[in-house]
């Protein structure tokens, strides 16, 4: 098995995290009923006040 690693994510990694915040979304979607857009996205003011990437590089804003 590959060794794995977590890091804390920064200003570069915002695309990835945006992938997977539709992916989760996506699949929650099945229990609280909430629709994407019509262009495929879902809501992400969530996503957008937990990703507000500080000086420092760090999504809590340092």
């Amino acid at each position: 098995m590959p060794d794995v690693s977590v890091r804390l994510t920064g200003p570069g990694d915002r695309p990835l995290v945006e992938r997977l915040w539709l992916m989760f979304r996506h699949d929650l979607s099945e229990f609280d009923s909430l629709l994407p857009h019509a262009d495929g996205t879902f809501l992400s003011d969530r996503l957008d006040m937990a990703g507000r990437w500080g000086s420092c590089g760090c999504p809590s804003g340092c």
